[in-house]
This record gives structure tokens, C-alpha cells and sequence, in this order.
């Protein structure tokens, strides 16, 4: 027998079908009894249950005739096949029904406008940002914060960054990149951008870390993320840069570095970010120039 929630998916199947040249039903019912099934379970008791999911509904209707969500991603109930490229998938997909259930009732249909708002937003900027954002928004404490989280990315990831002069003088910071994974140890490293680096783990050349250098004093962020190579910037008139026993050398200028011992790996880009990674921790260092 077809149930209320089955004859309300099946009209809106229906709805996509008619309003777009490319609807793929397989990938709309995969996500409404995937990801759907999850909200509705985070979201039943509330009196405002049946509207937001009907709204989440909607949006993925949308998502998916326009093409924002690719065919294949999910897996199972609680699994994505792989990891969101981007804002709209890692919202529509993960963070929606995992999370909406705990926000406050009268502030969901709010959230659910903004989520849209914000993620079709970014589908008008660069691919590689799209992806950077998804892999750094994933854990995310609260969807309450999104806004915040995405506007403190963008103004990482966007700053202005001038052509260094690698004249000096050098600030160094340090970070630990076990928070993105317990066992990463920093291997091979090359910019994406001249403020985003991609550091392969060092045992398993697979798992990446991606990391928006902050300007300055800002703090940097740290996150999982597919290997960005294709983006790979091509620096051209960099100074020559070496590692020592004493820390890093950048042509002729000698630049020590706290708890250092051997190093490993050296790269830098042309916004005066130097970036190094020794043989025996997990650290990073960062050094930055005008």
C-alpha cells in the first residue's frame, strides 16, 4: 500500500520530471531514502516536522534538476560513494539531515533558505573553491555558525596576496596537523593557490591535508581534502629555498625555527609563504615575508 510520504515523493519526482530536461529520478529517490531518511528521523515529534522536510525536499528537487548534485553519491541511508565538491552536496546531503534535527524549531525554515542561499551562491566561483570550502565546512560544531565559517574561508582563501619580494623579514608560525588526521605525517607538498597548500601524508600518499594560509597573524586552516594537483600554480622567479640543521635558508637569509631537528620537504609560493615540514613530526612550518 503507498503511504502519504511515498505518494508526496512521487508527485514531487514527477514535478522534476516535468520542469527539467535532464531530472535523474534514480539520483532524486536515492537522495530523498538516503540522506532524507535521516532528517526525517532527527526532525519526527517536532510540530514543524512534516513542513521542513517537505522544504528540504524542494530544495533537492531543484538541486538535482539544475545539476548541483552528481549522479552516484549516494552509497547507502548513511553513506555518501564520496566526499561533497562542493557547499550544496555537503549541506543537501550531510549536514541538513545530520544536524537540523538539533537546531532550535522556529529557526529551521530560516536555516534551510540560508543553507541554499549560501551554497547556490558559491556555485558561481572557481572550482577549486567550491571543493576547498566543502572539505573545510565539514565539521562545522553548528549550523548556526555556517555563515561565519564560510565568510572566515573566503576571506582566507580570497585575501589579496601581493608578489613577495622574499626580502624579510620572516614570521614564523607552527601547526599540527594531527587534528586533521591522528597518524598524518607531512610528506610531498605543493601550492594550489598561492595561499593554499596541498601536503600529502608521507605513508599514504592518498591522504591530503589542505591548508589556507592565513595572512599575517590571521590563523591558518587546516582540513581533508582531495589532492588539488591539477591546480598546481607554477611559481616562477622564486628565491632559492633550503632546509638546514638550523631551520630554513631563502637565498641568503637564514631563518631559524622553533623545535626544529632534520627536514624533510620545502615549498613556497609567490605571496612569501614558505611552507616546511620535518622528517620527524607532524608539524608544519610556516613562514611568511612582504
Amino acid at each position: 500500500m503507498t503511504t502519504d510520504f511515498e505518494t508526496l515523493v512521487e508527485h514531487h519526482a514527477r514535478e522534476g520530471e516535468r520542469r527539467f530536461s535532464r531530472w535523474d529520478g534514480d539520483l532524486f529517490h536515492a537522495v530523498v531514502y538516503g540522506p532524507g531518511k535521516r532528517l526525517a528521523g532527527s526532525i519526527d515529534g517536532s510540530a514543524d516536522a512534516a513542513p521542513i522536510f517537505l522544504g528540504w525536499m524542494k530544495l533537492v528537487e531543484e538541486a538535482v534538476g539544475l545539476g548541483y548534485v552528481r549522479p552516484g553519491i549516494i552509497a547507502s541511508e548513511d553513506k555518501l560513494a564520496f566526499a561533497p565538491e562542493n557547499l550544496m552536496e555537503l549541506l543537501l546531503l550531510d549536514l541538513l539531515p545530520g544536524r537540523l534535527g538539533a537546531m532550535p524549531p522556529n529557526g529551521r525554515a530560516a536555516l534551510l533558505a540560508k543553507a541554499w542561499n549560501l551554497a547556490e551562491g558559491l556555485l558561481a566561483e572557481a572550482p577549486w573553491l567550491n571543493l576547498v570550502v566543502a572539505s573545510a565546512m565539514k565539521n562545522v560544531p553548528s549550523l548556526l555558525d555556517i555563515e561565519g565559517r564560510l565568510l572566515r574561508i573566503l576571506e582566507t582563501a580570497l585575501a589579496p596576496r601581493a608578489k613577495s619580494s622574499f626580502q624579510g623579514p620572516y614570521a614564523v608560525k607552527v601547526m599540527d596537523l594531527r587534528d586533521v588526521d591522528s597518524a598524518f605525517l607531512p610528506g610531498r607538498m605543493h601550492f594550489a593557490e598561492p595561499a593554499l597548500v596541498c601536503i600529502h601524508d608521507r605513508k599514504r600518499p592518498d591522504v591530503v591535508a589542505g591548508v589556507l594560509l592565513g595572512a599575517k597573524s590571521a590563523p591558518s586552516l587546516a582540513f581533508r581534502s582531495p589532492c588539488l594537483a591539477e591546480k598546481t600554480v607554477v611559481e616562477t622567479n622564486l628565491p632559492t629555498v633550503s632546509l638546514t640543521l638550523a631551520g630554513l635558508c631563502v637565498g641568503d637569509a637564514r631563518v631559524p625555527l622553533p623545535m626544529w631537528t632534520r627536514g624533510h620537504a620545502v615549498v613556497a609560493s609567490r605571496a612569501g609563504l614558505i611552507v616546511v615540514a620535518a622528517i620527524d613530526s607532524q608539524r608544519i612550518w610556516i613562514a611568511e615575508t612582504p
